[in-house]
């Protein structure tokens, strides 16, 4: 009957329709699903990536770390700073420097200072014996740990950093998490820049004039490299009637006396300082080994306490400088470079095995000796005019300059030695 016929064609035509439906679901089904792939997989990649870079920054930050506490003084183990003169400093703990050259003993070369990034801040460990022992929180924490190897060539160490972007034990060996999720490693080579580039090569050194104030100053150089020289001035030496002047056997005193000499005339201020650090004066003061002392009249404590916290870095007083109180500075294996920027009254007795160097801007340095005494074994410079009244004894040690020479400085990057690869691979 045509009803039943024109039903049939309706039925038939929803049922395409529906069919054609399902089809569309089904694709825009598996559109969705290849989309979400994407997505998850974009999702993975992104965190992977941000887990690398976050393992590599922290073994970038580790390189940073070492730098610093290399160029720094007593550490405990949890490498914080300490006065406390039982500690020794990072980098006594971990090489020994003979004749500028970086040895490790086997238990040095086994210690692998850790540090692990916490909400409330970095938590390290840095022994000078054995393992390092951390509390692992909960959660995760970016660990950094670091080694150090000899290089045969003087004043130089190379550091390795590795960085985790988790607790694990790629960076720490006793961790019980497992292991890290990323981890990153880094190296560079680190050279001395040297706290005394240039020897001084007599026991007092002037820019400008020295003045003895005809008093029984006693000044003495029997080290033949350097012909015994006492004083070398660019200006006149003058007023050394009752002074004590000792060279080499055979030398009359006078003769040890170097009078106006043209190449220390011929120098400003700032280029003598160049001569003998190396560097210019801004770059000096604020280097990493440095530690800066503010002395606005007696400061021997002040002093005494820098020199104490800090063997083998430079202090450096802004004075003028007063010291009443009997003081030993440092010795024949630790010498200790004193830049003092002002005036220096000593009123007690003194005993310093390095270098005084003095210097002001006004080009005219006082050093004042009275009471008691004062014993200098290594050298006095002064960037000006010198005149020293009282009766110090200054005594030239090559040996005590060597050593200031030799292992004293900051540690810097070596420019072109970084890799982010094992060496051999």
């Amino acid at each position: 009957m045509p009803g039943q016929k024109h039903a049939s064609r309706s039925l038939q035509r929803g049922a395409a329709t529906l069919l054609v439906v399902v089809v569309l679901f089904f694709i825009l089904a598996l559109v969705t699903a290849y989309a979400g792939r994407n997505l998850i997989f974009e999702q993975r990649t992104s965190i992977n990536n941000q887990r690398a870079t976050q393992a590599f920054e922290m073994a970038e930050a580790g390189l940073e770390f070492a730098v610093g506490l290399l160029s720094g003084g007593r550490v405990d183990d949890r490498c914080q700073p300490t006065a406390s003169t039982s500690e020794v400093t990072f980098r006594q703990r971990h090489f020994t420097n003979v004749d500028g050259t970086f040895t490790f003993s086997p238990a040095q070369a086994d210690l692998r200072p850790t540090c692990m990034m916490l909400s409330g801040g970095p938590s390290c460990s840095c022994p000078g014996a054995g393992a390092p022992t951390l509390v692992e929180p909960v959660g995760l924490a970016p660990t950094i740990q670091l080694r150090f190897e000899p290089i045969a060539q003087p004043g130089l160490v190379r550091v390795t950093s590795r960085g985790c972007s988790s607790i694990g034990t790629q960076c720490y060996v006793a961790s019980t998490k497992g292991q890290a999720d990323a981890v990153s490693q880094v190296s560079v080579l680190l050279g001395l820049n040297s706290a005394l580039a240039t020897l001084p090569t007599a026991a007092i050194t002037a820019r400008g004039s020295v003045n003895l104030s005809d008093a029984a100053v006693t000044v003495s150089n029997a080290d033949a490299p350097t012909q015994g020289i006492t004083i070398d001035a660019g200006g006149p030496v003058v007023n050394t009637a009752l002074a004590r002047i000792n060279s080499l056997p055979g030398t009359p005193g006078s003769a040890s006396i170097r009078a106006s000499d043209p190449s220390l005339t011929s120098l400003t201020a700032d280029r003598m300082f160049v001569s003998l650090f190396g560097m210019e004066r801004a770059v000096y003061r604020t280097q990493p080994a440095v530690v800066r002392v503010a002395c606005s009249g007696a400061c021997d404590t002040a002093i005494a306490q820098a020199v104490s916290a800090n063997p083998g870095r430079v202090v450096w007083v802004q004075g003028p400088a007063t010291i009443d109180s009997n003081l030993v500075l440092g010795d024949a294996a630790n010498p200790v470079m004193l830049m003092l920027q002002g005036n220096l009254t000593v009123s007690a007795n003194l005993q310093l095995f390095g270098v005084l160097y003095l210097h002001d801007a006004s080009g005219t340095n006082v050093w004042t000796t009275g009471a008691g005494s004062t014993v200098i074994d290594g050298a006095v410079v002064a960037e000006g005019d010198l005149t020293i009244i009282g009766t110090p004894r200054i005594s030239y040690d090559s040996s005590v300059l060597r050593t200031i020479n030799t292992t004293q400085g900051s540690l810097v990057r070596v420019p072109g030695s970084w890799r982010d690869f094992e060496a051999g691979s």
